[in-house]
């Protein structure tokens, strides 16, 4: 079954988008299941459905893979820029000044690990116990309501 057989069964056009054609078989697949649909006993239309989906599917899928080659190739280009040779030299790009900032830190500058003001526990206890509570709500509640 070619591309523009399985387009005439779910009746689509032939640049349809997959949502369209996911939808298009979804509403026939409805309309002509078996269990739905008693005048077709051996459900042949619901299979011509069903096939004309797969193949779009899997032409789409095969569209949208990437072959191990080319994985393998962009790879192995990304890994070019930085296998270079110690003598070499290595270019970030255009803001590699940015790296040598000193980022307002002044080396003359005494820092003390301990600046920052101590956070309240206050709110780590509301959650604790808060969790806790709800937990024993619910435990006590799945018992009763058994």
């Amino acid at each position: 079954m070619n591309t523009a057989d399985c387009h005439q069964i779910l009746g689509v056009q032939a640049g349809a988008s997959q949502k369209e054609i996911k939808n298009a078989y979804r509403q026939l697949s409805l309309k002509y299941h078996p269990d739905r649909n008693k005048d077709d006993s051996d459900g042949s239309r619901f299979k011509k459905v069903s096939e004309a989906y797969q193949q779009l599917r899997s032409e789409e899928k095969k569209r949208d893979k990437i072959s191990e080659s080319e994985v393998a190739t962009k790879y192995s280009d990304f890994w070019k820029k930085y296998d270079k040779t110690p003598n070499e030299e290595f270019h970030f790009g255009p803001n590699f000044a940015e790296f040598r900032r000193d980022f307002g830190a002044k080396a003359e500058q005494n820092y003390e690990h301990n600046q920052e003001k101590e956070g309240s526990p206050m709110l780590t206890h509301i959650i604790l116990y808060g969790g806790l509570g709800a937990m024993a709500l619910w435990i006590i509640l799945s018992t009763i309501l058994k």
